[in-house]
């Protein structure tokens, strides 16, 4: 299964001109990937690229949704390209439309991805929480963000929390993507302030146990983006 989906990403690439692309997800929600997401785009479009960023659906808009506001701030692309759904409830995406009476179509997210990638020589995906959190619902089936990296071959990076707890979230969805074969990039360990035992350690027993570089550790900073973007350009190159 391995193979064949390295050859159907060959094919997809060649077909669609794609330059480079990943998907930022996370142990949990609030671990930090608009941070990582906005380091990278701001590190790629400080060296001239033309990059672009794309959220398929973001929840807790009240009024704007920030991580896209954030984000597309930087980029320079309107708003309504980088994110297809705004939700007001701060829940996730499938709760979210069932509560607002919005349908969420995946047809929709996967024919936009494919314009941005055309559009752009990198390309920046990121998810609502963690790898599991469900999308939409289709045919009776639930399309959680597993389904949505498998349909679309991107490879990951995983954004997790430096404190204690985070080895099982980190091993566990490491574990749900190996299900589908993805190609983890790495791990971005988020929130580092070096007080406890816990965060000092925990980076090499998640590398012990998955196998996958932890690419950065990051500390707590006042302006998390500029911050993290100076740590990034020795690891652009393992991303993408």
């Amino acid at each position: 299964m391995k193979n064949v989906q390295k050859a159907k990403t060959k094919n997809l690439k060649k077909k669609l001109k794609l330059s480079k692309a990943v998907f930022i997800t996370g142990t949990d929600t609030g671990v930090g990937k608009t941070v990582v997401a906005g380091a990278v785009v701001k590190l790629l479009k400080d060296k001239g690229y033309n990059v672009g960023y794309f959220k398929p659906v973001e929840t807790g808009c009240s009024p704007e949704c920030s991580d896209a506001k954030t984000i597309s701030q930087i980029t320079g692309q309107h708003i309504d390209e980088v994110v297809l759904y705004q939700f007001k409830n701060p829940v996730a995406p499938l709760v979210a439309e069932r509560l607002e009476g919005k349908k969420i179509d995946m047809a929709r997210i996967y024919s936009h991805l494919d314009r941005l990638k055309r559009s752009y020589e990198y390309l920046v995906i990121e998810g609502a929480g963690g790898i599991k959190v469900p999308i939409t619902e289709e045919g009776g089936n639930i399309i959680t963000y597993l389904d949505f990296v498998y349909e679309t071959f991107l490879p990951v990076v995983i954004v997790s929390r430096a404190g204690l707890g985070t080895i099982n979230h980190t091993v566990l969805t490491v574990d749900a993507l190996n299900t589908i074969n993805a190609e983890i990039k790495g791990i971005v360990v988020n929130g580092y302030t070096g007080e406890t035992v816990s965060e000092k350690t925990s980076p090499q027993i998640i590398h012990e146990m998955t196998g996958i570089s932890v690419l950065c550790v990051v500390n707590k900073a006042k302006n998390p983006i500029e911050y993290i973007h100076e740590y990034f350009p020795e690891i652009i190159d393992a991303v993408f």
